[in-house]
């Protein structure tokens, strides 16, 4: 199996923050009586409501600040999310089952003498991200929404994955969840159309190609997942240059590229992000960068997570990339995430011969 690809030579990094975060409230504020609608809305948009005068004010840049900051690690520009500014009256029952929404006002009232941003689940409909800023004034709610802008980021951002997480569990690749669970004990969630394109002892590809159509033609669109194990032997092993070290030996040794002696790699004119998390309880690190082909020239975003199985003593690393040279990469790789933070370590084994 080989890859193709297209690489574009930009890229501004940013950390997602791992951040806890306490809603302020969920559940729905009217009508908890009847069951809510489903959400609406496209993958990556936030619909502020506000008036001309706070989108145009010191509280709009801001906002265009937080939100326009470029997603982590793409080939070119694409910002966290794409804001479409509505108006309060036009705020209507058509728009408010949104998936995510942000409701500004300034006003002088008593509950507006202390700036304040807060953040709810289904207010109006099912899975739905609420924000609602309130100030004094613009300057006042600017100063709120820069405050918690990393935050607004984090929940927004994990939600999409929880999304596209919830859209693949309801299409998933069986046959493949079985076969990893009989190989490695272990459970990811990939999407129906995904084959495996290689699986060894200890490595696995498992590769899902896609069509798109886009100015009257068709175009191809990739996704890919590697699957990889390491005896544990220290903490060292956690840090950003083992796991790059570990990551292009894998892919040398085991995806080749469309021409002679090429291979996957880590582009590494700039340099991946890395973090140190929390993963169903266990040490964790993240990586997101891009790869490309060496001696060749293609590459595109990847995102890849390792951490620690108690049972086997080794370490895990499942990791995704996305190929998509003629498309905005942001939501393949919040879809791409999705899968990869599937990874469960403990899954239910079911006896084929006893099983109904």
């Amino acid at each position: 199996m080989r890859i193709r690809a297209h690489f574009n030579h930009r890229l501004v990094r940013l950390f997602l923050g791992g951040l806890t975060l306490l809603f302020m409230g969920c559940g729905s504020q009217e009508g908890a009586r009847h069951a809510l609608p489903g959400k609406v809305g496209a993958s990556g948009e936030l619909v502020v409501v506000c008036s001309d005068a706070i989108w145009e004010s010191a509280a709009g840049d801001s906002l265009r600040s937080v939100f326009g900051q470029p997603f982590p690690v793409l080939p070119q520009y694409e910002p966290w999310f794409d804001l479409v500014h509505l108006k309060p009256d036009a705020f209507d029952r058509f728009w408010k089952p949104h998936r995510n929404i942000l409701e500004l006002e300034v006003a002088d009232r008593v509950d507006t003498q202390t700036a304040q941003l807060n953040i709810f689940r289904e207010k109006y409909s099912r899975h739905q991200i609420y924000m609602e800023g309130k100030a004094r004034s613009a300057s006042g709610l600017a100063m709120a929404i820069a405050d918690k802008g990393r935050d607004m980021l984090s929940v927004l951002h994990r939600a999409e994955v929880e999304r596209f997480a919830a859209l693949v569990r309801l299409d998933r690749n069986e046959v493949i969840q079985r076969e990893l669970t009989q190989w490695l004990g272990l459970e990811l969630i990939v999407p129906r159309d995904a084959r495996w394109a290689k699986k060894l002892e200890s490595f696995g590809w498992i590769d899902r190609q896609l069509t798109r159509m886009k100015g009257g033609d068709n175009h191809d669109v990739q996704q890919g997942y590697f699957i990889y194990t390491e005896p544990y032997t220290s903490d060292s092993l956690f840090s950003l240059q083992a796991r790059l070290s570990m990551r292009n030996e894998m892919l040398r040794k085991h995806v080749n590229g469309p021409t002679p002696d090429s291979y996957m790699t880590t582009e590494m004119r700039y340099v991946p992000s890395y973090e140190e998390v929390v993963f169903n309880g266990e040490f964790a690190s993240e990586l997101r960068g891009l790869w490309k082909m060496e001696n060749d020239y293609m590459g595109g975003p990847f995102y890849s997570l390792t951490t620690f199985d108690k049972k086997s003593g080794m370490l895990v690393t499942v990791e995704g990339y996305a190929y998509a040279p003629y498309f905005d990469k942001r939501e393949y790789m919040r879809e791409v995430e999705a899968a990869v933070r599937s990874l469960n370590l403990n899954p239910v084994l079911v006896d084929e011969t006893t099983a109904p």
